[in-house]
């Protein structure tokens, strides 16, 4: 995708799992790269950068996965893109990221391709009650990267690859996001739970099992019953 150079990023760290968040840092801590941030039941969230903490949520809080726990502040130059169809397809998988700046440095790998935060709302003790995330992620570029804000740039994003996962042809599946359901050959309807997709497979990640035959029309609407 086409996008600018910008100076200064605000993005958020999310959980990696459903429970009980517990902060290992505060607001106006200074972390390097690789510094925990805090933990989600048995799970480390690190900073993938040197940055400054804007806010946490208050601690022991129960939260879901993916939900944004940290803000962190990027003192360097970023590049933004909208990532949401890519989000929609794989979740929140880990991202990588390159780019290459018109007349300028790259191919370069991002130091981390992340979600913007947008803002927090306050909450008691320097602590935020919420941190709102946007659909547009950041490519977080290498400090010794010689850039200026404004330049133009191609940024290409990239999920990362799952080896050994059930899946079927889209074509075969009725729903995209979480929830589907497949025929089997003699006509009966399957739900099924649905993972990533690469826009030719989908991953069924529930109500299939290897060797399980099904139809190659799915189980559509149709437009025309009333």
């Amino acid at each position: 995708m086409k996008t600018q150079v910008g100076a200064g990023v605000d993005f958020a760290v999310l959980a990696n799992k459903v429970g009980v968040f517990v902060p290992s840092v505060e607001s106006g801590q200074r972390v390097e790269q690789g510094t925990v941030l805090g933990s989600v039941e048995d799970r480390q969230l690190v900073s993938p950068v040197g940055a400054t903490v804007v806010s946490v949520i208050a601690a022991r809080t129960t939260v879901p996965a993916n939900y944004p726990v940290v803000t962190l502040r990027f003192d360097g130059f970023g590049l933004t893109g909208d990532l949401s169809n890519l989000v929609a397809t794989v979740g929140n998988a880990p991202f990588a990221g390159k780019f290459q700046v018109t007349d300028g440095v790259g191919p370069t790998d991002c130091s981390g391709v992340v979600p913007l935060a947008s803002d927090a709302s306050s909450g008691a003790e320097g602590q935020s009650s919420t941190i709102s995330v946007s659909d547009s992620y950041a490519c977080l570029i290498p400090t010794d990267s010689l850039v200026r804000a404004g330049q133009s740039a191609i940024l290409v994003v990239t999920a990362q690859a799952r080896n050994d996962v059930a899946s079927l042809p889209v074509t075969a599946v009725a729903g995209r996001l979480q929830k589907g359901q497949v025929r089997r050959p003699d006509g009966t309807v399957v739900d099924v739970g649905l993972g990533a997709t690469d826009g030719a497979r989908i991953e069924i990640t529930s109500g299939l099992k290897a060797g399980d035959a099904v139809s190659a029309t799915p189980p559509d609407l149709d437009p025309q019953s009333k």
